[in-house]
């Protein structure tokens, strides 16, 4: 039995901390080059508390991972919940991913800098997970607005790609530094655009 697992649990707030500070620095220095000592240093707590939540600097990667894979299939389970038309319910996906993408926009960072940068020796976690899951609620929204004569669009995969690049290209426009990146407001317009030229 190690020390991390017999001490007393560690002060509030120190799990939140680590987190925080992990994530800070894996979108600065990448995964690779930042340590655990850095890691606590920024948190403001020894070694210790670090193994106690998360036993190493792998775990706390992967409980970033997982914490937002687990918020992201809450939308989903939502979206699925829900009645209203495809246009409603496709909108309203949409717009609560991004949402949560403008409150979590460091996440979206280092995800976005895992999958698509260089590798950086982080512990297994397949990204793709989450298009596969967006895939496949945008697909079942769509076929039911089809099915519903609410959507007239035989070409569904066409469709959901369509929704997909609106809804990813509004998130990830909000890493850009200029101003006029596009808001909510506008995501919606973009949708409601898509989604009437469908209903003819």
């Amino acid at each position: 039995m190690t020390l991390a697992t017999t001490q007393a649990e560690p002060e509030t707030g120190a799990k939140d901390r680590l987190l925080t500070a992990a994530l800070t620095l894996f979108n600065e220095k990448g995964y690779a080059a930042s340590s655990v000592r850095e890691i606590v240093e920024a948190a403001g707590v020894t070694k210790p508390v670090l193994y106690y939540y998360f036993g190493s600097k792998e775990g706390i990667y992967l409980e970033l991972m997982e914490s937002s894979y687990q918020m992201f299939q809450a939308i989903v389970a939502r979206t699925i919940s829900i009645s209203g038309t495809a246009e409603e319910r496709i909108t309203q996906f949409c717009t609560e991913l991004f949402d949560i993408s403008l409150q979590k926009l460091p996440m979206v960072r280092l995800m976005n800098g895992i999958h698509y940068g260089p590798p950086q020796g982080t512990p297994k976690f397949d990204l793709e997970i989450f298009s596969v899951a967006m895939t496949e609620v945008l697909y079942k929204l769509v076929q039911e607005g089809i099915e519903s004569g609410e959507l007239k669009t035989s070409q569904v995969e066409d469709a959901v790609r369509t929704v997909m690049a609106i809804v990813t290209t509004a998130i990830n426009e909000q890493l850009c530094s200029r101003d006029n990146k596009p808001d909510r407001d506008t995501l919606v317009r973009m949708l409601r655009l898509l989604m009437s030229g469908m209903a003819q």
